[in-house]
């Protein structure tokens, strides 16, 4: 009898331990961090006649069960000339393949590929490729070079101390201890 308690227990401190030793990132935690960059980082890099801006910012863990990220993206581009502005609006549909740095303990987006893109701009609207060129140029400089998500090492001590992996879920990324490293 005393054994199957001792046993019970064990696996109940065991269980317990797994659970407390994960550290879950939703869309919306990366999702506002992932806007508050873009808009702080934007008007640095669209600067002079150029000018580009992010309305709305729509983000996606794991769709369809795959280890990417998915982002839509509408805002503006807008040339300023000496007598007029000729805006330009852009919705664009991006992916790319998150990445934990340990070093920094932070999450980047890397391998931004761009599956689609919309233009409305001087009375057209539809597919518009090279016009979209622009504002990829802009997203990669920032997001392949600052992370979008830094861990709360605070909250989770653990992180910071020992080898993290990081999966991903349909909606989060999931952190657990990586034994062995």
């Amino acid at each position: 009898m005393f054994k199957l308690v001792t046993m019970t227990l064990g696996v109940l401190l065991l269980s317990a331990c797994a659970t407390v030793s994960q550290y879950n990132v939703s869309e919306s935690e990366i999702e506002k961090s992932l806007y508050t960059l873009l808009e702080q980082q934007m008007p640095n890099l669209t600067q002079g006649l150029v000018e580009t801006q992010i309305d709305k910012l729509d983000l996606r863990i794991g769709p369809d069960n795959r280890d990417i990220v998915q982002l839509d993206l509408s805002g503006e581009t807008a040339i300023n000339a000496l007598i007029a502005r000729f805006p330009a609006k852009l919705d664009l549909v991006v992916e790319g393949r998150p990445v934990y740095d340990r070093q920094q303990n932070a999450i980047f987006l890397r391998d931004l590929n761009l599956l689609q893109s919309k233009v409305d701009a001087f009375g057209y609207k539809g597919d518009m490729t090279a016009a979209s060129t622009g504002m990829m140029q802009v997203l990669r400089s920032i997001l392949e070079n600052q992370p979008v998500y830094r861990l709360n090492d605070t909250k989770y001590a653990w992180i910071s101390k020992a080898p993290v992996a990081m999966s991903i879920a349909p909606g989060r990324f999931v952190f657990s201890p990586r034994f062995g490293d």
